[in-house]
């Protein structure tokens, strides 16, 4: 038997607090082909989670919630069900905390009474909905006199210190993100001990009630899932990865506005600092999820209870995606562990098989689904801006792209009209060899004194060289639109002049080609090439600081042509170009700002230093990059001061526009860092076309 002093002790756990339910219980039970106490324990953390989730739920819910949290696992059920019964005959046996109680009035079995109380400043009109993590109400907002919905959380949060506290910093963070795609979190509070959320509230739908409708065109489809990258996006930049991505937490409003809720909570339900070396912080790691009911969005390194970044949603993100177009799962079993091994080990049926009858799924959205579906996170999308850039190509080119299946409905004259055109296609596949074959063997003779071969995708791509002047500046617009999707959110789209300014510096580039070892001067495949090395640790640092890899690829590129030890006349050193003051100011000693191990996180941390100051979406960026050269300061007095003009916008290119009206160090130098910039990305990004015997730089980074 437990003493009270022991069992007071045991109740400052949750481990004791399960425990102590499961000793009631047993003193209840058959001893007789019951599970050794040891065994329970072990899960205890999914028991118990499971349990606490039920007791958060109107009685007649329970049992209901009870089949769909425990999924088909009939020992979690059975003992979770066992454990519910025990709390309710223990009664007072199992003392609860004052400030759970007074939490619980609000969750009470008669939803009645919750109709028109108080919480706070606000009036409660109607409850709108339940889940794992509290009860949520349309409510009034007496002060503001708006209406809000009201998250009420769980007695257990309330009993937790630890956790309440947790929830609370996380929630903040998330409420200062500003994004349109985002739910508006306005107050995280508490009231006579009931902790709430207060959110803006969404007339419209979730993204579940529209799955089952089955009404979505592919253009809505890709719009839904642009407006949820775009706001993954922001709040990735922003260093909040939400980890409960599904269709349940996204909405759609009435207006098509896509909002993503619950940003921040759905990692309250990791622990703290969890010990790797641990298996119960590693269960409690990946089962976290399995009870909020989303296994079947949950990415793999989510699954093995493994660290995971942004590309754990861009995996979630996904899978919903795939649900939208073929409206059925990419991973499901009959039970969890089921739908576990699925994801971990099987590849998803193709979307051109399951989803033909609906849409018409080209070879690029299959290739941009299975791209954010890749088990491997580093063969995903790095970022949620690079599968944003994608999904609007995918929307821009709608209707001009073929089907990479037909759609089962074709007609057997179709069907033999195509059958009856392969003999043809295969005497233009044959000359199609032949010619290719002619065109490489002249290059390979034009250019036998490279050392490296020429990969047979890059001989296949139209040199810039070769181009017309409509199409290089064809190609640097498209480009240009491409780097600044990299960069962030809201790229914007440049005039003649800005496209023809960075199209000069591409044509300098371009044009380089003597053995100068002079700065500026060198062959442009050297540079590159010395990049090759770097990106990787640029990649880490750049990452971890949530600037823009991009920004860290290519910097270098026009400061040292990535030469570690390189000083300009001026005495700034280094790979980044620091300023000997500069650099000790970032943590570098003067001595040390060769050693690109210690100059790289410096730049990153003076990068995001000035994000800080200026902003973090694409055209911020820009001016991010002009203060890189120029100091902020002077970019934020020269932005009041034009303000007023003509078509201002908040970016380096109005600046441009007004170069001439400037001051002589900005309409000699400044003016061109940033074209120059575009320029240097736009090559490193497409080498084939510049004869570059090298891959996309940015496909080198390792961000892990």
């Amino acid at each position: 038997m437990i003493n009270m002093n022991d069992k007071q002790s045991l109740e400052t756990t949750e481990a004791g607090r399960l425990e102590t339910l499961e000793r009631t219980r047993i003193a209840r039970a058959p001893v007789i082909g019951r599970p050794s106490p040891v065994v329970l324990l072990e899960r205890w953390q999914e028991i118990e989670s499971v349990l606490q989730g039920a007791l958060d739920r109107p009685a007649p819910e329970r049992a209901s919630f009870l089949d769909e949290a425990c999924a088909g696992d009939e020992l979690l059920q059975e003992e979770a069900t066992s454990l519910l019964n025990a709390y309710d005959e223990a009664g007072d046996f199992i003392e609860q905390p004052a400030i759970a109680t007074d939490a619980r009035v609000l969750v009470s079995d008669d939803l009645d009474h919750r109709i028109g109380c108080d919480v706070g400043s606000y009036r409660i009109i109607e409850r709108l909905g339940a889940g794992g993590m509290g009860e949520v109400y349309l409510a009034q907002d007496a002060r503001l006199d708006r209406l809000v919905a009201l998250k009420i959380l769980p007695a257990y949060f309330a009993s937790d210190d630890t956790r309440l506290r947790r929830f609370q910093r996380e929630a903040r963070a998330a409420s200062a993100l500003n994004h349109p795609n985002i739910l508006t979190i306005h107050e995280v509070g508490d009231s006579a001990g009931i902790p709430y959320i207060s959110t803006e509230f969404i007339d419209g739908v979730t993204i579940r009630d529209l799955i089952r409708r089955q009404e979505l065109s592919l253009a809505e489809v890709l719009d839904i899932a642009e407006q949820v990258a775009s706001g993954l996006a922001a709040a990735h930049a922003a260093g909040i990865v939400h980890r409960d991505i599904k269709p349940e937490n996204i909405m759609r409003r009435t207006d098509g506005l896509v909002k993503i809720l619950d940003f921040g909570i759905a990692k309250l339900m990791e622990p703290e600092a969890p010990d790797p070396f641990s298996e119960t912080q590693a269960r409690t790691h990946t089962e976290a999820g399995l009870v909020m009911g989303t296994a079947n969005y949950m990415s793999p390194e989510q699954a093995r209870a493994l660290p995971v970044d942004e590309r754990t949603d861009i995996w979630s993100l996904g899978v919903v995606l795939y649900e939208l177009l073929a409206q059925r799962l990419p991973f499901k079993g009959d039970t969890r562990m089921d739908t576990m091994v699925a994801i971990l080990d099987r590849d998803p049926a193709p979307l051109c098989e399951v989803a033909a009858e609906r849409y018409s799924v080209s070879l690029q959205l299959q290739q941009t689904v299975d791209k954010c579906l890749r088990k491997d996170m580093s063969e995903r999308y790095r970022a949620a801006n690079e599968l944003l850039a994608d999904l609007k190509s995918l929307a821009t080119n709608i209707n001009n792209v073929e089907p990479l299946v037909k759609p089962a409905t074709q007609t057997a004259a179709t069907v033999s009209r195509h059958l009856n055109v392969w003999p043809l296609l295969g005497v233009v596949a044959l000359l199609i060899s032949v010619l290719a074959g002619t065109f490489l063997y002249r290059r390979s003779v034009a250019q036998s004194q490279s050392v490296v071969p020429i990969a047979p995708e890059a001989a296949a791509t139209k040199l810039y060289s070769q181009m017309s002047e409509a199409e290089q500046l064809k190609f640097v617009d498209e480009q240009e639109q491409r780097i600044s999707t990299m960069m962030g959110d809201r790229p914007v789209k440049l005039n003649d002049d800005a496209v023809q300014m960075i199209k000069h510096f591409v044509d300098r580039y371009a044009a380089r080609n003597g053995a100068s070892e002079e700065l500026g001067h060198e062959r442009l495949s050297a540079v590159y090439e010395r990049a090759r090395p770097y990106v990787p640790l640029i990649a880490r640092e750049f990452a971890a600081r949530k600037v823009p890899v991009i920004i860290g690829i290519y910097l270098p590129v026009i400061e040292s042509a990535y030469r570690d030890c390189f000083e300009n006349n001026v005495g700034a050193k280094g790979l980044y170009q620091f300023l000997p003051q500069t650099a000790e100011q970032y943590g570098v000693a003067r001595r040390d700002m060769c050693d690109v191990d210690k100059m790289t996180p410096a730049a990153a941390h003076y990068i995001a230093d000035r994000m800080a100051e200026l902003g973090e979406d694409s055209q911020s960026l820009t001016l991010v990059l002009v203060s890189y050269n120029h100091g902020p300061e002077w970019v934020r007095n020269t932005l009041r001061e034009l303000r007023g003009t003509e078509h201002f916008e908040r970016n380096f290119w109005t600046l441009f526009a007004h170069r001439d009206e400037l001051d002589e160090g900005f309409r000699t130098e400044s003016a061109y860092y940033v074209p120059n910039f575009f320029a240097a990305a736009i090559i490193g990004e497409n080498p084939e076309a510049f004869d570059l015997p090298l891959p996309p730089l940015s496909s080198l980074a390792e961000t892990k």
